[in-house]
């Protein structure tokens, strides 16, 4: 049991970035950091379909299966914070999918991780996506703007966590339902 004083809840967390950006990584720490904390990784919630999966990046079925996920990630963050659990979540947001997150409930801090590609192929590619795919993402995680904060994610592990976890904490609080 913790002797630590509980600490103010936070509205829930978006982190977005390309393949590598290190989104997972980030979410982890900032996990650990806080009294009561759950990591949403929307990819998950992607792989929860097992029959008709369509790789989020292709058009048409891809697309919506995308939002689909998104939704289900907002939904997730907002029970959570209802029952008092702060939530981050990770997702690559592209097309329409920015938009699921700014009209829900949750109404989460949406901060991007950026990292060079060079940095990112560095750091290693994912076995899901090809190297044409994974350039692909990136440039297109590279080019969402409607976010509320954008950390240089090249930067040492703990760098990143410490900008990410200072700009979360004056991002404004929330108040548990349950």
């Amino acid at each position: 049991m913790s002797a630590r004083s509980p600490l103010p809840l936070r509205r829930p967390l978006l982190l977005t970035g390309g393949p590598a950006a290190g989104c997972t990584s980030v979410a982890q720490a900032l996990a650990e950091r806080r009294d009561l904390c759950a990591v949403v990784e929307v990819a998950q919630l992607r792989g929860m379909l097992r029959s008709g999966a369509v790789a989020p990046w292709r058009p048409g079925a891809g697309e919506g299966q995308h939002r689909l996920a998104a939704v289900q990630a907002c939904l997730l963050a907002a029970s959570f914070t209802a029952a008092g659990v702060e939530a981050v979540v990770c997702d690559v947001l592209r097309g329409e999918v920015g938009a699921v997150y700014r009209s829900s409930t949750a109404a989460p801090f949406v901060v991007a991780l950026r990292v060079p590609l060079e940095v990112a192929r560095a750091r290693g590619t994912s076995a899901a996506l090809s190297p044409v795919e994974f350039d692909a993402l990136h440039a297109e995680a590279a080019a969402v703007r409607d976010v509320d904060l954008e950390v240089d994610a090249a930067a040492p592990l703990v760098e990143v966590v410490a900008a990410v976890d200072a700009a979360w904490a004056g991002a404004g609080s929330a108040t548990p339902t349950r």
